[in-house]
């Protein structure tokens, strides 16, 4: 294989594609049918659902954002090129499929899919038991140096960007997936009154599929033409465990999972109920009345832990180099191998010289949430939920920041979302959401399917799942209180005393 540009390898080692396809999923994890799924944002949320029971056949989310590449969406029709039935256009002079922002802002990219298998939860009394299978990826760059996507669309030949020192500091990029089995538990730990105190927790097992990450602490560096780089000052760390033989390229390459590893999730969600506490309970789990709420607000730190890989892992380090890359185009190679010993040759002096050990770790997306929901009217509520990512291991892989606004529209049956969000606290984006009993459809980028503005990325969610309402049950003896909550009529008692 032809080496397109050492740079290219060098600075872009496995950052992600954004031409490639939501994030938090509100339509799926928000509204207070959504039950197990709560979990996702707030393990403690559940205790609030209107379902005393739930089941969850699939739910799939797939988010791509970026602040580098976009099309206009005047240039292409999005559903018929998700169905392959239209191509991506292609811009001169390199016949690039995409159009780039000319500014020299910092750069940030994330592609996540979750693909959520079976799971439920079963509430009883103030006990809310949960389970959930899923596959998931997360793909980021964080804090890119503008230059370097530029280099990588244009080539090194690009000589706007010749005879400049660039003096690069802390920068990443992370690619993660594995499969996830957990259990969550939510439990009221303080009632009195009106107020109500909930606490949850959620214990995931993790199996590693795959990761790649690239972490540099600085770079300084400067391109004299397109096949030489003076590199200055360079610290820089990469690893990967993946399916592929590094020699033969063969795919799948060892066992599946690469490595193993522990998360959790913990939320607290305060309630102020309408009506007071009772301590009088039901003797059957589906007759006991959904508590209507005024508002809540919780506060959760989500997926803490880390995946520990050992099996096909290679971890470099390139430190302190300072050389002068030369012939850059005459460079072959066939393999990963072949290119990581070309790499440290070239910058250390010998093939294995950036080889440090077979093992490395990488953190999960770690992220601190805070949500309201506000009770408006009988079935309207208004929900606000912002997500700050934490870094917690040296190399960890990144959730996206977001700040979202949400108006809900919310019966047993139908409910409709309109999510007004900011993305990494800077992109405006408007979605829509929809449930038609047990199907939920949705996206936070509505105007991408429409062709509106730039498109720097896609999204969608969808879930299918069976809910079991609280004061319903399937054989009689409803809860008067909540049926008529639900449609059901509650009986009246006559006023009238019966004759002896």
């Amino acid at each position: 294989m032809r080496n397109p540009g050492l740079v290219y390898y060098l600075l872009l080692f496995f950052l992600i594609s954004t031409e490639s396809f939501s994030q938090e999923s509100p339509g799926i994890t928000q509204g207070n049918y959504a039950g197990s799924s709560m979990a996702r944002i707030n393990p403690s949320a559940m205790l609030q659902s209107k379902n005393y029971m739930d089941f969850s056949l699939v739910s799939i989310t797939a988010f791509g954002q970026n602040n580098f590449a976009y099309l206009p969406g005047s240039d292409i029709n999005v559903l018929p090129l998700i169905s392959g039935k239209e191509d991506f256009p292609s811009y001169p002079p390199n016949d690039n499929n995409f159009l780039y922002f000319k500014n020299h802002k910092s750069k940030t990219a994330s592609m996540l899919t979750n693909v959520y298998g079976l799971g439920g939860m079963v509430q009883y009394g103030e006990h809310v038991f949960a389970f959930h299978t899923a596959v998931r990826s997360y793909n980021s760059a964080r804090n890119l140096p503008y230059e370097i996507p530029v280099f990588g669309a244009e080539s090194l030949g690009y000589e706007e960007l010749h005879n400049i020192n660039f003096i690069d500091y802390d920068f990443s990029s992370t690619s993660l997936s594995w499969a996830e089995i957990g259990i969550s538990y939510a439990t009221t730990f303080y009632q009195e009154n009106n107020n109500h105190w909930g606490v949850g927790i959620t214990v995931n097992r993790m199996q590693g599929l795959g990761a790649a990450f690239l972490k540099a602490q600085n770079i300084d560096y400067v391109v004299l033409n397109r096949n030489t780089i003076q590199i200055n000052d360079m610290n820089a760390d990469a690893g990967f465990s993946l399916p592929i033989d590094y020699q033969s390229n063969d795919i799948p390459y060892g066992p599946i999972f690469k490595g193993g590893g522990f998360g959790v999730d913990l939320g607290v969600t305060f309630t102020r109920k309408k009506d007071g506490f009772q301590r009088n309970r039901s003797d059957r789990m589906c007759s006991e009345p959904y508590k209507d709420y005024e508002w809540r607000a919780g506060i959760s730190i989500l997926d803490l832990g880390s995946i520990s890989f050992k099996n096909n892992a290679e971890l470099h380090r390139f430190s302190d180099v300072n050389t002068l890359l030369e012939n850059i185009d005459k460079i072959n190679f066939t393999n990963l191998d072949q290119m990581m010993q070309e790499l440290s040759t070239r910058m250390l002096g010998s093939a294995d010289a950036s080889y440090v050990t077979d093992a490395f770790k990488i953190g999960l997306p770690t992220a601190i949430s805070g949500q309201f929901d506000y009770h408006l009217t009988e079935d309207w509520y208004l929900n606000a939920t912002i997500v700050q990512p934490v870094s917690v291991s040296e190399y960890s892989a990144r959730r996206p920041a977001q700040l979202a606004i949400t108006p809900r529209y919310e019966k047993a049956w139908f409910e409709l979302l309109v999510p007004v969000s900011l993305y990494e606290y800077s992109t405006a984006r408007v979605g829509l959401a929809m449930r038609f009993g047990v199907l939920t459809l949705g996206t936070d980028q509505l105007g991408t399917l429409f062709g509106l503005g730039k498109i720097q990325g896609v999204d969608f969610y969808a879930s299918l799942k069976f809910n079991f309402r609280k004061g319903v049950c399937l054989f009689g003896n409803d809860n008067g209180a909540c049926s008529s909550d639900y449609g059901y009529k509650p009986r009246k008692k006559s006023l009238l005393k019966h004759k002896r």
